[in-house]
């Protein structure tokens, strides 16, 4: 009987602790129309994002070609929008956005490279100098300075820009299997300050021989809580936690390992990402990835590292743009109107409704 009781305290105490499930649902849709729909670009290298007005930045690709040649802002009723462009730049007039880090007062920079080759089929694969741009809130250049740090050894996927003016460049090289990721902090003037090996060893890649997306590769540099967070799309590698002098202070092991992933944001100390669904085998045994008949959006407690919450639903062309308390953004092609691109805003189901669809999740 004594066991029985201690077997039947754990079995509540883990339940107790296990992420609480919750369904999202969509409260409001609203058109992308004309020019602007055909500017949207989500799921690149740098994900979509918002200011505190609720205005969404995204990437935007030049014509015929994969590389990124602005940023785009729209208000959430996308009446109206402001291109933030590299073309008419020195160096930058084919060449490609890398990442952007928006500032508190509207300002916005971002990380381009001169591209001096294309493949084929419009695909940057040779490039030059790297450049920082910074553009104020009304898209106009204040000034566009060169890194003269050495990139050559690893390629540069993410930066934010530090408390004194500096930057943060974050990025990553490959061997046997393995990312390496590094960091670089560039001076005002562009030089090198210097240069840190996060994991010497390196990290497994990814579970798979190809992924869901380029994040779980290429680092990200997110600025919230007075911390620099850089991370790549896996739960395989830590997340480090660096301060707004580009100095290592700790880093957060996210549990479960092995979790893949995209589209990161942070709010206070939850972190939310997409979660990659792992592939599924087909009768033969062959590996092979389906559409996914759910998606979902864990919380992780940047605390802990552990998984505190988790939003589900079942709409599957659909990217998050932003997230705050109980709000969702998205951005994406709805399953009934797969032609139409839209800003969708979704919530939490009711209390009655998320408990119904919880007991046959």
């Amino acid at each position: 009987m004594r066991r029985f009781c201690v077997a039947t305290l754990l079995i509540a105490l883990a339940a107790s602790t296990a992420p609480v499930r919750i369904e999202l649902v969509v409260t409001k849709k609203v058109a992308l129309r004309g020019e602007l729909e055909d500017l949207v670009t989500f799921g690149l290298l740098k994900e979509m994002t918002c200011d505190s007005a609720g205005n969404i930045f995204s990437p935007s690709n030049r014509k015929y070609g994969s590389a990124l040649n602005a940023i785009v802002r729209f208000p959430p009723d996308a009446t109206s929008f402001t291109k933030f462009s590299i073309d008419a730049l020195p160096h930058l007039q084919n060449g490609t956005i890398v990442d952007f880090g928006l500032e508190p007062n509207g300002d916005l920079y971002v990380l381009a490279r001169q591209v001096l080759k294309y493949s084929e089929v419009q695909v940057p694969i040779e490039f030059g100098e790297n450049f920082v741009v910074h553009y104020d809130n009304r898209s106009r250049v204040l000034s566009q300075l060169r890194l003269k740090s050495n990139m050559k050894n690893f390629a540069p996927t993410g930066f934010a820009v530090l408390k004194n003016g500096e930057f943060l460049v974050v990025g990553y090289k490959q061997a046997e299997g393995k990312t390496f990721m590094i960091t670089q902090v560039v001076q005002t003037d562009g030089n090198l300050r210097s240069k840190f090996d996060l994991n010497p060893a390196g990290t497994k890649t990814s579970n798979e021989k190809t992924v869901a997306s380029p994040r779980v590769v290429d680092p990200i540099a997110i600025k919230a809580n007075g911390f620099v967070y850089v991370m790549r799309g896996t739960t395989t590698e830590p997340v480090y936690v660096m301060s707004e002098a580009g100095q290592l202070l700790k880093t957060i092991e996210l549990k479960p390992p092995g979790l893949e992933f995209d589209s990161p944001k942070i709010l206070g100390n939850d972190l939310i990402v997409e979660a990659h669904l792992p592939p599924e085998e087909d009768n033969t045994g062959i590996k092979i990835r389906t559409a996914p008949y759910r998606r979902s959006f864990p919380i992780f407690n940047l605390e802990t590292g552990d998984i505190a919450a988790e939003y589900y639903w079942h709409e599957q062309s659909l990217g998050i743009a932003c997230y705050s308390p109980g709000l969702l953004t998205f951005i994406g092609q709805e399953g009934s109107s797969p032609f139409e691109w839209a800003i969708f805003q979704a919530k939490p189901a009711s209390s009655a409704t998320a408990n119904s669809s919880l007991r046959g999740f």
